[in-house]
């Protein structure tokens, strides 16, 4: 019975064992609320009917949150949502509720804090207790079956005979929750010399042996791995790079990434990353994905570059809707021969399984592979690297053979949400894998999600969050809008004819008319949602909404003429750090934010001269060159390395502080200027390559120029860039 009822769950059948009747999910489009549209627990969405429902019949409320691709959440349905006389003891003394933290990342983050606050930890399914009115009392995640009916006992005991008190503790743990999530911290400005210091303190929480931050279970951790990446490249600090690179390492050669499908699983389990939690989720491949890119380009690495791609390739195979948004995530479980619903089985292998599908390849995968007889995980092995060199083509071809095989395995399911704050962060990395690989499939993919948001996610002059099946839903929050706007600002860099930058703007003030809180800085929801109004100062998945408005209005800045942009991102910053500062191992993300506000972009794309000029930087492996490329927009020009007046400020690249020579530069145009049609001038325009010889060590390299048009000439410029 069991394998029948797991086998109907993943093929989203309309009828159950028993055929039992739906709940209140029922309509939603939410592929995990639907997960849960047959249990005994009669559900409600979060909402007016569930809510109402609560105070009219003075009923606690007990609140469920979790994702499709959450393998305790499953366990906890089974046990719990499943069980008869557990579905009937909630269904009659509670009112129980389903959230989707995906879709709603704004509750999730308010109501972890309150188990985190009742219990010191946290995680999914996170189980939250509130009154009938709504306020918290108690929190959980996880509960054996057992231990859960024993709490909803024991708590509903309580309700009737306490309720005075149950109540008077549920308005003291709201107000520590709200009191957080309302905090404030006087502004303080961001120095180089914090930032600088903060990178350093990191230095002390990373595994120097396996790589990465603190101990099992391990996350990658993306935005403080960035922030470390962009103080290397500021200061050139050759031991902040490495030890990114060793956190890389681990996480390409471990079993965090699917050495057969390409991707990368959402956290590690171990210390060593061998075996990952296996759920796929397209947030961690934008984020890890970026992180190999920015290693790759500041020292290059054939297997950083080759896991980026193959990550990339798995998204637009596997995680790509026709209609072209990206899905978000593929689950950790999946059914086993015996039709049994477990995590893992389909990426683990044993020796004989390597060997029916790999024939003479087989002992080559094996060795290369780590496939051990007894395995590392329930009898098999996850794959690993063993960290010899090996035949990389040789690799990819047996590599194959096993995905093929793979294929015949059951697939776990897909959450096929589309989600506009992760579509917009993988926009924004395949718009940079496109620049650094030359891989045009992955811009055209960028802006086909795009498209799609443009075209089926609009909520009058907003947007919605998400897309599930067509059907869009739920009003976008900060950080889909910020992230938005930044995915746009990247696309106009790699297409300007596109007409992305416009919409940036529009979405620029649109933040700001509606999200903006009088003391500057930008609330989570253009209205208040469950427990009030709050600032997303603290990173999760994402970097916060915080940090993400400060660098689209930073990247609009660079862009645009308009000065409110300028106006509004220098206003933000000495706020957001004083905050960011308050928490800064929380709040990295805004850290890195103000501080490319404060001494400019680092990374291989810059604009300048109000996004007249874009700087870009490609290295080119099979010569060892850096070409820098130099794209200047019609009716703007900058001076050539000699200009033919000497006060005209000439453009120069300097690599550890040495010209690299009057023969590097190309032969500049030499015309006349309608403000002084008198005058020859040497000028470059429309767009220019130069290369320099990339040495080994570092190398520090300075470009400087002047830009003008026919009428104005701006302040010069310098840009610096880092590389290995």
């Amino acid at each position: 019975m069991k394998s029948i009822i797991v086998a109907l769950f993943l093929l989203a059948s309309p009828v159950l064992a028993q055929d039992r009747a739906a709940n209140h999910l029922v309509g939603q489009t939410s592929p995990y609320l639907k997960q849960h549209l047959y249990n005994v627990v009669d559900w409600y969405p979060w909402g007016p009917e569930a809510l109402n429902k609560a105070r009219t019949e003075g009923k606690p409320i007990f609140l469920s949150i979790g994702y499709a691709s959450c393998h305790w959440c499953h366990v906890m349905e089974e046990e719990s949502f499943e069980n008869d006389e557990i579905g009937a003891f909630l269904n009659e003394h509670f009112v129980a509720i389903k959230i989707d933290r995906e879709e709603r990342p704004d509750l999730d983050e308010q109501f972890m804090l309150v188990t985190q606050t009742v219990t010191g930890g946290g995680g999914w399914p996170n189980s939250v207790f509130l009154t009938s009115e709504a306020q918290p009392f108690y929190g959980g995640t996880y509960y054996p079956p057992d231990t859960f009916l024993s709490i909803l006992q024991q708590l509903s005991t309580m309700w009737r005979d306490d309720r005075p008190d149950i109540e008077e503790n549920a308005t003291a743990l709201g107000n520590v929750v709200r009191e957080y999530l309302g905090r404030k911290a006087a502004a303080y400005p961001l120095t180089a010399e914090i930032a600088t210091q903060l990178a350093q303190q990191s230095l002390a929480t990373m595994d120097d042996f396996n790589g990465g931050f603190g101990v099992a279970p391990k996350f990658p951790q993306e935005s403080s791995l960035l922030f470390l990446l962009d103080q290397a490249e500021r200061s050139s600090d050759a031991e902040l790079l490495e030890v990114v690179q060793i956190a890389a390492a681990g996480m390409v050669n471990g079993g965090l990434h699917d050495q057969v499908g390409g991707g990368f699983h959402r956290y590690a389990v171990d210390n060593a990353w061998a075996v990952p939690h296996f759920e796929k989720m397209l947030y961690n491949q934008a984020l890890i994905g970026r992180v190999l890119l920015r290693l790759d380009s500041l020292q290059p690495n054939p297997s950083f570059a080759r896991a980026a791609q193959r990550a990339f390739d798995y998204v637009l195979r596997d995680m790509t809707a026709p209609d072209g948004g990206f899905y978000a995530a593929e689950d950790a479980d999946s059914l086993t021969t015996t039709g049994e619903l477990e995590e893992g089985v389909f990426y683990v292998w044993t020796p004989a399984q390597v060997r029916t599908h790999a024939g003479a390849e087989s002992e080559f995968l094996i060795d290369a592979l780590t496939v051990e007889e007894d395995g590392n995980f329930e009898g098999a092995s996850t794959l690993q690297l063993s960290g010899e060199e090996v035949d990389v083509e040789r690799l990819d071809t047996g590599l194959e053979l096993l995905r093929q095989a793979r294929m015949l395995r059951p697939k776990p399911r897909r959450d096929d949400k589309i989600l506009l704050s992760w579509n917009a962060e993988m926009i924004v990395t395949l718009v940079q894998a496109a620049r650094a690989f030359d891989r045009p499939e992955y811009l055209t993919a960028a802006q086909s999600s795009a498209r799609f948001i443009l075209a089926k996610m609009r909520n009058g002059e907003g947007y919605y969050r998400v897309n599930t099946g067509g059907i869009a839903s739920i009003d976008a929050q900060l950080p889909d809008y910020a992230g938005f706007g930044r995915a746009l600002v990247a696309l106009a860099d790699a297409d300007p004819a596109g007409n992305w930058l416009a919409e940036a703007e529009r979405i620029g003030h649109y933040l700001v008319e509606h999200f903006q809180q009088s003391d500057g800085l930008f609330q989570m929801n253009s209205e208040a949602q469950g427990l009030g109004d709050y600032i997303q100062l603290d990173d999760g998945v994402l970097p916060s909404g915080s940090a993400q408005v400060q660098l689209l209005l930073s990247a609009l800045a660079r862009r645009s003429s308009d000065v409110f942009f300028s106006q509004q991102a220098d206003a933000l910053t000495d706020i957001l750090s004083g905050q960011a500062l308050a928490a800064p191992v929380r709040r990295i993300a805004a850290i890195a934010a103000v501080d490319a506000q404060n001494r400019g972009d680092v990374g291989p794309v810059r604009a300048i001269a109000n996004g007249a000029v874009l700087v870009s930087t490609v290295i080119d492996r099979g010569e060892g060159l850096l070409n820098l490329n130099i794209e200047i927009a019609e009716g703007w020009h900058i001076n050539a390395h000699e200009p033919l007046e000497a006060y005209f400020i000439p453009t120069t690249l300097e690599v550890n502080g040495t010209d690299i020579g009057s023969d590097a530069y190309p032969d500049p145009l030499i015309t006349t200027l309608s403000f002084n049609e008198a005058s020859l001038l040497a000028l470059y325009e429309g767009r220019i390559e130069l290369s320099v010889p990339i040495k080994v060590g570092a190398n520090a390299v300075t470009l400087t120029l002047q830009s003008c048009s026919d009428e104005i000439c701006l302040a010069p410029e310098s840009l610096s860039f880092s590389f290995w």
